[in-house]
């Protein structure tokens, strides 16, 4: 058997130095003054051991175990135990004889175990350690109280006691996970019961919707019928018309590639004529000597030409603006189409942007400063947007969102930082009723100039500020700017129809410049010495009427061209249609085979009369047209479904019923063989009689009672007993669970300490008897108890610092 060989501390509590205390076997004491450090030694085992609870070591927590210093003594900064343990039995599973426990524990609280000098986890010390019947928490180690802890605890507790030790738990999880199973077989019955009462009810009620059923289905695959046949008819209508317009776009086409291709021609011609005038030209200029004429009727040409380029681009600019003005003035057209719907309900003032008027100068700023809210939606009330949303919802329209007049919190502006323009709020115009909403948006924002403006404001007051250009300062100082390039959507008609009149006055006036400098070039053309030949002049004049006659001609050609691609336009996007009707059609044949000898206004009226007649019927239960047929086959199986269910139940009431016939059994019998230990026990130490038995022996769940009748007494219960009479019967019960399931060592810390000596004498010969068999190591400073003992230890305080010191006694005579 295994038992102690030595003890080592080290920093332990009361023992800084290192403390070795050999353990021989047999019975030993440890003995000393109160608060001498002797019931150290016993926490010092149950610490090693692996007990994780500070409280049953006698410290509020982990650091307390400690050596904390004295007056004279520096405090330690761990605290280690090693017990070693003689192994020659061979009962724990290391192939040493002699195995040393170990456990240190620094400040924070954190504990290191060996084993043999290896570092192991806790879990792995208590595995080993419980081979041989030691635990950290076992009942072979009496702590100072336990003793009156068994006599203190109710009858209920005690009992508990034994079930720890029968090892019945494992019983209580089963019997607990069956009555769980039960109780949901139970529910089984009881819903299958419901259901078969419901079933027998449907029966009647199942017919009237199998005839309203048949009609149904006859109905509907008449219906469907009559849609494939119209879908199909449809579908050769548009088959040919986008076949016809495909004719109609290829033959046009053709004609474009024509005018393409004269375009090119006349284009070439041209470049021929103007190099052939360039070079008579540069003939008569050399043969002239009229050179600075020559040269300034070149520039005048060159600023004509520039300036005819300017007026063309000029006029395409005018054509922007006339688009940009176009889609600003319908507006509405951009609003996604699910805000469209939700504009028309009751309650619904508009889209925020449309309820507002902005000065030019403050355009940017509203726009950086609003952001997303311009698109918001402004109700008259919560109710009004909660109906909006659901709306959206219903019909899976999108998301947007509202602005409640009734609800919305709004900004008052306070007093204007000096800098500022203004508020954003007063700068734009809106009508008095959507305050509000405005002042939500825009009245915490305020204009200034610029965002060095801003920066000298932010450092005497953290408001939202908006530069006239764009650039954005939060109140948090988080800063947004950079160019912007306002959105084409959305903008100020005016503004774009102001810029379209100043163009439109440039073009007048660019052209008024061309026409004077049309006149310097004639007056210069007439200054021009008439050098040339005849010949000359008429072959200029012949090149003349060329290039004119090829410019009307590429003119006549580019509109016809012009006409010819829109014409193609118009034709590819009726044919995009065509197309888009042709899918979708020919998605939804089905069958192309599907005939009907009706006219599609016939088929369609029939169609409109089949629907009015399903509408009629209503929702219908198809699914009747089978459960008509099969609901008594299905009654049958569902009753034998029941029937499984009831036995299932019953099979779990006979393994509940088997649960606990073993369960009291494996009780009985662990109640049975200690009450013999404790009866043995009490009668070896006092003489007398003892008993163990449950407050109702037929329910395991109640409370265990000791009795015991000492010599020429009757049997009391423990309540009833003297101090000594309860202490001895005390020991006698611990005693009982220790041989019932035997440890190979025994501590003992002051469970004498209420007896007197008589009593005392009484548990002397007791431990000496058991320690025959056993290891006792025994802490006292009862003088007849430790005079008894084979050697003692002695316990001594000096500076705050416990020392021990051991003393072999000569066998006794």
């Amino acid at each position: 058997m295994v038992r102690m060989q030595r003890l080592v501390l080290q920093g332990f509590k009361s023992f800084k130095r290192k403390t070795s205390i050999p353990l021989p076997a047999g019975f030993s004491a440890i003995t000393g003054p109160n608060g001498s450090g002797k019931s150290n030694i016993g926490d010092a085992i149950s610490f090693v051991l692996g007990r994780s609870s500070s409280r049953s070591l006698r410290a509020k927590k982990t650091e307390d175990l400690i050596f904390h210093g004295s007056q004279s003594k520096e405090s330690s900064d761990h605290a280690s135990v090693i017990l070693v343990l003689d192994n020659n039995s061979g009962h724990l599973p290391l192939p040493e004889k002699e195995v040393s426990v170990g456990r240190r524990i620094n400040k924070k609280g954190v504990s290191t175990y060996r084993l043999n000098g290896r570092v192991v986890t806790r879990q792995q010390v208590v595995d080993i350690l419980a081979q041989a019947g030691i635990h950290p928490d076992g009942h072979n180690i009496i702590q100072q109280g336990d003793v009156n802890h068994v006599v203190e605890m109710d009858a209920v507790q005690r009992r508990k006691i034994l079930d720890e030790i029968s090892g019945i738990k494992e019983y209580d999880e089963k019997r607990v996970k069956a009555l769980k199973e039960l109780e949901k077989v139970e529910e089984k019955v009881r819903e299958a019961e419901i259901l078969l009462a419901e079933k027998g009810s449907v029966m009647e009620k199942l017919r009237a919707e199998h005839d309203a059923a048949v009609e149904y289905t006859k109905l509907t695959e008449e219906l469907e019928k009559l849609k494939d046949a119209i879908v199909l008819k449809e579908f050769s209508t548009a088959k040919d018309a986008l076949e016809k317009v495909g004719q109609e776009v290829a033959a046009k086409e053709k004609e474009f590639a024509q005018a393409e291709k004269e375009i090119a021609r006349l284009d070439t011609a041209l470049e021929k004529e103007e190099k052939a005038l360039t070079t008579l030209t540069k003939e008569v200029i050399q043969a002239s000597g009229q050179i600075e004429v020559s040269r300034q009727i070149a520039q005048l040409q060159s600023g004509i030409e520039g300036r005819k380029a300017r007026v063309e681009s000029l006029q395409r600019e005018i054509g922007r603006l006339d688009s940009l003005i176009d889609r600003v003035s319908h507006l509405d057209s951009k609003i996604h189409p699910a805000l469209k719907d939700v504009l028309t309900l009751p309650g619904v003032k508009g889209v925020l942007q449309e309820l507002i008027v902005v000065p030019a100068q403050y355009r940017t700023a509203v726009d950086v400063a609003a952001g997303g809210h311009l698109r918001d939606i402004v109700v008259d009330r919560m109710e009004t947007a909660v109906r909006c949303v659901n709306h959206l919802k219903k019909n899976k329209l999108g998301r947007a969102r509202f602005l409640p007049l009734d609800k919305i919190q709004s900004f008052r502006p306070q007093g204007l930082p000096a800098g500022c323009i203004g508020w954003l709020s007063t700068l734009i115009h809106f009508d008095a009723k959507y305050a509000p909403a405005m002042e939500f948006v825009f009245g915490r924002t305020a204009a200034v100039k610029d965002i060095e403006t801003a920066k000298e404001i932010l450092q005497r007051q953290r408001i939202r500020m908006v530069s006239l250009d764009g650039d954005l300062v939060e109140a948090s100082g988080a800063v947004t700017g950079g160019y912007y390039r306002r959105a084409g959507g959305g903008g100020d008609v005016r503004g774009y129809l102001k810029e379209k009149n100043d163009l439109i006055a440039q073009v007048e006036k660019v052209e008024d410049e061309v026409a004077v400098l049309a006149k310097e070039l004639s007056k210069l053309a007439d200054k021009e010495k008439k050098t040339r030949t005849f010949d000359v002049e008429k072959d200029r004049q012949g090149i003349d009427q060329r290039l004119e006659q090829l410019r009307d001609q590429r003119r006549q050609a580019y509109e016809l061209r012009l006409g010819l691609q829109q014409e193609i336009g118009k034709l590819n996007i009726q044919k995009a249609r065509f197309e888009a009707r042709f899918d979708s059609l020919k998605l939804q044949v089905k069958s192309p085979t599907t005939t009907v000898a009706l006219s599609v206004p016939a088929m369609r009226q029939r169609e409109a009369d089949v629907e009015a007649r399903l509408r009629e019927l209503g929702p219908v239960n198809l699914k009747s047209l089978k459960e008509f047929d099969s609901l008594l086959e299905e009654f049958e199986e569902f009753k034998e479904k029941v029937d499984k269910i009831a036995e299932e139940r019953r099979a779990i009431h006979d393994s509940i019923e088997k649960i606990e016939e073993r369960r009291r059994e494996t009780f009985y019998h662990t109640m049975e063989a200690i009450g013999k230990n404790f009866r043995q026990v009490y009668r070896d130490l006092t003489g007398g009689d003892a008993e163990l038995i449950l407050e109702d022996p037929k329910n395991l769940d109640t409370g265990l009672l000791l009795k015991a009748s000492p010599p020429g007494k009757r049997l009391l219960q423990i309540d009833s007993m003297s101090g000594g009479e309860k202490t001895l019967t005390a020991f006698s019960f611990l005693f009982a669970l220790q041989k019932h399931k035997p440890a190979p060592f025994y501590v003992l810390d002051e469970a004498d300490a209420t007896l007197d000596k008589v009593n005392t004498q009484k548990i002397v010969n007791l431990l000496k008897k058991q320690s025959k068999d056993a290891q006792f190591l025994i802490i006292s400073h009862n003088d007849s108890l430790v005079r008894e003992a084979d050697q003692i230890f002695g316990v001594t305080m000096n500076g705050g610092e416990s020392k021990v010191l051991g003393v072999e006694l000569p066998p006794a005579e």
